[in-house]
């Protein structure tokens, strides 16, 4: 065969050159839609799958020229803006036909430009009348984008939130709006806004919501919203954002699946005080679809929810954001409406989210007062369950002897994130390098574990012995099976080296060492608003330092285990192979003797 042929059939593959083209940029896909007819057609749709600026793909309409606007006060930008140069011709909309249709996902984010420092350098954004060219120029069925299944409007300025309606249509599947409560205009208000959304998108099922100010000024109008979209499966609120009505509401939602929160880093979380108390009216029947639950309220009204309704027999993934710390009894009946009620459930986070509006309680709780191995026991009764996260704000009341119990007791487990990144304190936690070995003994599904340890005080934990010495059977060195991801948070460390020599017993190669905080950039708040003292967060930045040093000798160490490991097993081979070697050449040489003996009898010679 013709290696030339084989190299030009390769080029005409689709599925190869749409993997190919999924790694380049738009420069080099438009230099890789010029080669020829059929790179064309699919460099074009890699280009033009996702938009994130509206401005490219209009000038492919008509070109595009600055012309004065009036200035928002929200914005405060020069008075500039892109507008339309000329009339948009019926031949244009057939030309951009070509590219139109190849737009899947629109995304139009101009939340940023609100918060620019210097507004000299703020982009120049569309002018209205834009949008109004579209709309009255656009031919039958009036659809300018006739694929597009999803689209995020995030605009910078309440006036400019009706703009995106122009790209609604009923294929839409998937939506994201930032909402303003008032909209500067007399003739388009939230609401009459939001039932135009549902008018054009009749088929959408999944709904990502941010809000300018908390859900509490928006409750009546998102309630219109959601009344009007009878097809919903997913939706994402911000977390203080689903407050019992907005649940209520949900819950007559027949296709409803997922009830997501929005992580505080992509939208603003709202006011904890909109779900402070949180009773909804829950029927019977509510939730018919219902599978994956995330809503935030106090523990102890957490726990009544699941105690006074039906679905959460139907769920798998249940993720419970606390407004508030509890008691360890509050959060033990929590645990017991789980058991009882989620018989179902395979994943389980509980969180308590740090945040400037609830400072942390300074001093700490005593030990007494924090979740100990009795807060958890129910949940070793939940049968279904698999995956478990929890983060608090100081260290839980745990010792080694608590993990060898909860590694006993919950063998099945794949995911444990327990506390792992606690507010740092002077005093290291009760929990040692020690707490390792149960879970690599008891838990052989284990993919994920993270915890809060005392790393300062390395185990005399021996070595992992030759498999020939008898010592080998006698002190057995677990070792984790599955374990792809170990988080320590900022755990207490002295030196890095007998720590990674430890860890290497115990972690496969390639399991990943996880350091470091993420509550504090939640909300974007710096270790000062979390009151940390400077002497702690000076530590902090050494554990974290010494950490990453593990991080980088543990694939090192654990290669090198490993090797030796595979030299003394082959050694072994050897060893067994000259020990049954010598044993046939003692049996051959009893058989020539008993052979000597034999001819020495039958002939009469004596030795």
């Amino acid at each position: 065969m013709d290696p030339a042929f084989g190299h030009r059939a390769l080029a005409h593959i689709d599925e190869l050159l749409v993997m190919i083209f999924s790694y380049l940029d738009d420069r080099a896909l438009a230099r890789a839609a010029c080669v020829c007819k059929h790179w064309s057609d699919i460099a074009l749709d890699s280009l033009w799958f996702e938009v994130n600026d509206l401005k490219k793909i209009l000038t492919v309409l008509a070109p595009l020229t600055l012309k004065p606007e009036r200035v928002s006060v929200l914005t405060g930008r020069p008075p500039s803006a892109y507008a339309f140069k000329r009339e948009i011709q019926d031949a244009d909309w057939r030309r951009f036909q070509r590219y139109s249709h190849r737009v899947r996902r629109l995304c139009h984010d101009h939340r940023h430009i609100r918060c620019a420092v210097d507004r000299s350098k703020r982009p120049a954004l569309l002018h209205s009348k834009v949008f109004d060219d579209l709309r009255s120029t656009c031919p039958a069925p009036k659809i300018i984008f006739p694929n597009l299944q999803s689209i995020l409007w995030y605009p910078c300025a309440p006036e400019r939130q009706p703009l995106g309606l122009v790209f609604l249509h009923p294929r839409v599947k998937h939506l994201g709006l930032h909402l303003y409560r008032t909209v500067n205009s007399p003739t388009q208000t939230l609401p009459a806004y939001l039932s135009q959304v549902c008018r054009q998108c009749t088929s959408l099922t999944t709904l990502d919501l941010c809000l300018e100010e908390p859900m509490a000024n928006f409750e009546n109008d998102v309630l219109v919203l959601l009344h009007g979209l009878l097809h919903l499966q997913r939706i994402s609120v911000p977390i203080y954002g689903l407050t019992p009505r907005l649940l209520t509401a949900l819950s007559h939602l027949k296709h409803l699946v997922t009830i997501n929160l929005i992580h505080p880093a992509r939208a603003e979380p709202g006011n904890r005080a909109d779900v402070a108390e949180y009773s909804p009216a829950i029927a019977n029947d509510a939730f018919p679809a219902l599978r994956n639950l995330s809503f935030s309220a106090q523990v102890m009204d957490g726990a009544q929810l699941l105690r006074d309704t039906l679905f959460p027999a139907q769920l798998t993934e249940l993720h419970f954001k606390t407004t508030v710390t509890a008691s360890p009894f509050a959060l033990q009946q929590f645990f017991c409406a789980i058991r009882d009620r989620c018989t179902s459930l395979v994943t389980l986070s509980v969180d308590y989210i740090i945040a400037p509006d609830h400072p942390l309680t300074i001093p700490a709780p005593p030990l007494q007062d924090r979740p100990s191995i009795v807060t958890f026991r129910p949940l070793f009764a939940a049968r279904c369950l698999r995956n478990f996260e929890l983060r608090w704000d100081y260290s839980l009341n745990l010792a080694d002897e608590d993990m060898d119990e909860l590694a006993r007791r919950w063998p099945s487990l794949e995911s444990l994130q327990l506390n792992s990144e606690p507010v740092p304190e002077s005093d290291g936690p009760s929990l040692t390098l020690r707490a390792l070995l149960p879970f690599a003994r008891h838990c052989p599904n284990l993919r994920h574990l993270g915890l809060h340890i005392n790393a300062q005080c390395v185990p005399t934990q021996p070595p992992l012995p030759p498999l020939s010495l008898p010592s080998a059977h006698d002190v057995p060195v677990p070792r984790f099976k599955r374990l792809e991801s170990l988080a320590v948070g900022l755990s207490a460390i002295t030196k890095p080296e007998p720590v990674t020599l430890f860890l290497s017993q115990l972690l496969p190669l390639g399991c990943r060492v996880c350091c470091g905080l993420r509550w504090p950039d939640a909300f974007d708040i710096a270790m000062e608003h979390a009151l940390v003292p400077v002497s702690v967060r000076a530590a902090m930045s050494a554990c974290w330092a010494r950490w990453n040093d593990v991080a980088k000798l543990l694939p090192i160490a654990t290669k090198a285990r490993m090797d030796e490991k595979a030299r003394i097993e082959a050694l072994e081979q050897a060893m067994l192979a000259m020990e049954l070697s010598s044993r046939r050449d003692k049996q051959r040489l009893c058989s020539l003797e008993r052979e000597v003996q034999d001819l020495r009898g039958r002939t009469g010679m004596t030795p």
